[in-house]
C-alpha cells in the first residue's frame, strides 16, 4: 500500500514538473518571437476601417427600419411623402447593399495578409 501511494506521489510530481517545464517553454517563445511593426500597423488599419465600415452598415439598417415605420404611418393623401419615402427606401437599400460587399472585401483583404490576432 505504501508502495502505491509513493508511485502515485512520483507520477503526480513527474506530472506536475513536466507541466511547469512546457508552461515555461511557451513563455519563453511568446517572448522570442519577433513581429513586424509594419505588419501590425497595416492591419490595425485594416480592422479600424472594417469597424467604420460596419457602424456605418448598422447605421444604415437603422434608417431603414426608421424609414419602414414611416412608410407604415403616414396616410394615403400624402402621396409626395411616400414616394419621398420609398424612393429614400430604395436608396438606403441600394448603400446598405453596397457597404456589405465592401465589408465583404476588407474582411477578405485582412484573411490574406494574414493578421496575427484576427478576430472577425
Amino acid at each position: 500500500m505504501k508502495m502505491i501511494r509513493t508511485k502515485l506521489y512520483f507520477i503526480t510530481f513527474t506530472l506536475c514538473f513536466l507541466t511547469s517545464i512546457n508552461l515555461i517553454q511557451a513563455q519563453d517563445y511568446e517572448n522570442t518571437v519577433i513581429t513586424d511593426p509594419s505588419i501590425s500597423r497595416r492591419c490595425e488599419e485594416l480592422l479600424n476601417k472594417r469597424n467604420q465600415k460596419v457602424a456605418h452598415k448598422q447605421k444604415l439598417m437603422e434608417l431603414i427600419t426608421r424609414n419602414r415605420n414611416l412608410l407604415k404611418y403616414v396616410p394615403k393623401e400624402k402621396k409626395t411623402v411616400k414616394v419621398k419615402l420609398i424612393d429614400n427606401y430604395g436608396k438606403l437599400k441600394n448603400e446598405l447593399r453596397l457597404s456589405l460587399i465592401k465589408i465583404t472585401h476588407l474582411e477578405e483583404g485582412i484573411v490574406r495578409t494574414g493578421c496575427p490576432g484576427l478576430t472577425l
